[in-house]
């Protein structure tokens, strides 16, 4: 199952960075961090992947007037 896990993680991966390589940038460390992201999110769901990703501080919403 982990092997298929990280699969699919670098598939995904593949799949957001459809057409960004222009040349300049370096894609390595971008399509390593997207792969990690979508494999830790796979492995441990949503709250777990905000624990290691999300904001570090709490941040309080307040209503916008238009």
């Amino acid at each position: 199952m982990g092997l298929w896990i990280r699969w699919q993680a670098c598939k995904m991966a593949a799949q957001v960075m459809q057409g960004r390589g222009n040349g300049n940038e370096p894609l390595t460390p971008l399509v390593w961090s997207l792969a990690v992201f979508f494999e830790m999110y796979m492995r441990h769901g949503s709250l777990g992947t905000l624990k290691d990703f999300g904001p570090k501080d709490v941040v309080e919403l307040k209503k916008v007037d238009r």
